[in-house]
């Protein structure tokens, strides 16, 4: 075997290509089973939506390509399952192979196999964070778009927000409007530096409309202190101008772009223009911070696997031990999920709620690991 700086580097990359071997499988046979899953599901939606007129029928390629479009995003999400039933096998198969045991007798400590493997999946943590997330949300917007076209959307009042402000559709005697406000109070109910665009009813422009305030009454916008421009570039100067709208606007609610659609590496100026307006930050910020853990969490899954299924040196399968792992891992995962729903209602400090759950799985990790080799040295 070669050596370089005593270390036997030929058993590392052969032990490190071994579980990248079965992680790739359960990546694989997971992709496929969310796959049918997915088909299944939008399969039934579009068969309850048959008989509906105004939406287009969809067929099976629509479906397939619907599910397709899925999978990237897919597989960000199963990735730390992937890591862990991979590890979980692969371990399996070193006991029944004695690699392990062999590892040990010739003094190598488990850290130091597990340190390649480990800086590997960190790798695909990071890829699938930086590379695999903006190919997953370019992605979902498409299938977004094929989402409404078959399957239609519903239609809520409320006020989106971006980084030009809030933005609102209504109707008025026929026009379209589209309002623009840089700032909104907290009762939604009073808008500032108020832009209004103006559209006939075959959506030509009519007119811009620009206000330093506009507040919103019963099917009624009033606006003060600004100025009309019409097509014909026409300019008039009014200190209080109302438009009748058709909807009741005492359900308005702010809309935020999902943080589930936001590049991770847009989502530092993108929260802090939330906060510049006032706006409740705790969902989004918790999306970032399980974004920033997926590598951290995919080194936990290693690590807890790792820990439990090394802890014997028997070469039988141990259903109990296998069982053990699967569990911690799921647990470690959905308590998880749990936690983030208690910082998204603001029961927890989002950065608690966002880096806890994952510390946690990891420190432990790292104990149970560095316990194995502490015991074989004890053993010395």
């Amino acid at each position: 075997m070669f050596i370089t700086n005593n270390q036997p580097i030929i058993l590392y990359k052969y032990l490190t290509k071994d579980i990248l071997k079965y992680f790739l499988f359960a990546l694989f046979a997971l992709v496929i089973l969310v796959f049918f899953i997915d088909f299944i599901e939008l399969f039934r939606r579009s068969s309850n939506k048959a008989a509906v007129r105004h939406l287009v029928k969809a067929e099976v390629f629509d479906i397939i390509n619907m599910s397709l479009l899925k999978i990237s995003g897919n597989i960000q999400k199963i990735l730390p399952f992937a890591a862990l039933i991979g590890s979980i096998a692969c371990f399996n198969q070193w006991r029944k192979k004695n690699y392990y045991i062999v590892c040990k007798t010739s003094g190598i400590s488990l850290w130091k196999i597990l340190s390649p493997i480990l800086v590997s999946f960190f790798l695909i943590g990071l890829a699938s964070i930086i590379i695999l997330n903006p190919f997953a949300i370019l992605l979902n917007k498409k299938y977004d778009n094929l989402q409404t076209i078959f399957f239609g959307t519903k239609n809520l009042k409320s006020l989106s927000f971006d980084t030009k402000g809030f933005w609102i559709k209504q109707m008025s005697k026929g026009s379209y409007l589209i309002i623009n406000a840089s700032k909104i109070n907290k009762n939604l109910n009073t808008l500032l530096d108020v832009n209004i665009f103006v559209y006939d009813y075959n959506k030509n422009f009519e007119k811009k409309i620009y206000a330093n305030k506009a507040v919103f009454s019963e099917q009624k916008l009033d606006l003060f202190e600004g100025r009309l421009t019409k097509n014909n570039a026409k300019l008039e100067i009014f200190n209080k101008l109302s438009i009748y709208i058709n909807s009741n606007t005492k359900n308005l609610n702010v809309a935020t772009i999902k943080p589930e659609k936001i590049f991770i590496f847009d989502f530092p100026g993108y929260l802090k223009q939330m906060k510049q307006y006032g706006l409740n930050t705790s969902k989004h910020l918790l999306h970032f911070f399980k974004l920033i853990c997926q590598p951290f969490l995919i080194l936990s899954m290693i690590l807890l696997s790792a820990s439990l299924m090394l802890r014997s040196s028997e070469r039988k399968i141990e259903v109990g031990i296998v069982s053990l792992s699967l569990v911690v891992g799921f647990s470690l995962y959905f308590i998880g999920d749990f936690i983030f729903a208690l910082g998204s209602s603001e029961k927890l400090p989002p950065l608690l709620s966002g880096f806890g759950p994952t510390l946690i799985g990891l420190f432990a990790g790292c104990y149970l690991t560095s316990d194995i080799d502490e015991a074989k040295m004890k053993n010395r």
